[in-house]
């Protein structure tokens, strides 16, 4: 009986909106692939589609450091990651310079040069992807999965 309520317990709280603030830098980007993979272990989720979640994210994070708060460690970066039946999704936002939505683009394959593809990494790995630059001081990314039923 105790087992069956640690497992009730923990299938309820794995249905909870998760919360995680981070300083903009990349020291801290090990924290939130390691809680990426936590939370997708929670879910039962498969360790390729697991490593798919932990590249968007980070490459997100990467995005921000870099492009939003220009490498400046007291930034904040918020994540919210909202666990469901048949989806996850993951918003992260920030309070840097407010993002161009022209730039959001990802570049084309054959343009070779170093960097520039998390855009379309992350278009590639998450089945949705919305940007939201500006908003009231903010900037925010919300990715969502789906999740085998």
């Amino acid at each position: 009986m105790g087992q069956n309520n640690a497992d009730r317990n923990t299938k309820q709280a794995i249905n909870q909106t998760m919360e995680l603030s981070i300083p903009s830098h990349p020291r801290f980007l090990q924290v939130v692939r390691a809680m990426m993979s936590r939370v997708a272990a929670m879910l039962n989720i498969p360790d390729a589609k697991t490593g798919s979640i932990v590249l968007a994210v980070d490459e997100a994070c990467s995005n921000i450091i870099k492009h939003a708060y220009f490498n400046d460690p007291s930034g904040v970066i918020e994540f919210s990651i909202t666990p469901g039946k048949t989806r996850l999704e993951i918003a992260i936002t920030d309070y840097g310079k407010s993002c161009d939505m022209n730039l959001m683009k990802p570049r084309e394959l054959d343009d070779i040069r170093p960097g520039g593809l998390g855009t379309y990494i992350i278009g590639q790995v998450m089945d949705e992807v919305e940007y939201h630059c500006g908003n009231n001081g903010k900037n925010q990314i919300k990715m969502v999965t789906r999740l085998m039923p």
